[in-house]
């Protein structure tokens, strides 16, 4: 399994969906390098590689109750968004915060965040 990956060592991988223009089925892993979307169906292409440096923000949806929701977008450097869904999406990202600095991960902007009261 590791012969596929970029990654040396993989801390964790798990099932996802990838949005990007239609919903896409394979598997997130985190490695040492950075985080790998891995398609499930090979002949869609290659995988797709985040490094650490190059995330520059990552956005997870909170509903307005204060609970983690299943989807987040990671953002490039390159104003790149890409969106992806996990039922363990808590998971994922208290491992990418442990790469990536913690004021990079932040809140997804909801219909209500221009009505809400900054604390």
């Amino acid at each position: 399994m590791l012969t596929d990956s970029i990654t040396n060592t993989i801390e964790y991988e798990t099932a996802a969906s990838l949005f990007i223009g239609a919903q896409m089925e394979g598997f997130i892993k985190i490695g040492n390098l950075g985080l790998e979307f891995q398609y499930r169906n090979k002949h869609l292409g290659k995988n797709l590689f985040f490094a650490w440096k190059d995330i520059r923000e990552v956005q997870i949806n909170i509903s307005m109750r204060g609970k983690l929701g299943k989807e987040f977008s990671i953002e490039t450097g390159t104003q790149t968004a890409v969106r992806f869904s996990s039922k363990e999406t808590g998971k994922i990202v208290k491992l990418i915060s442990a790469h990536i600095d913690k004021k990079r991960i932040v809140r997804a902007p909801n219909l209500l965040s221009p009505f809400s009261m900054k604390k």
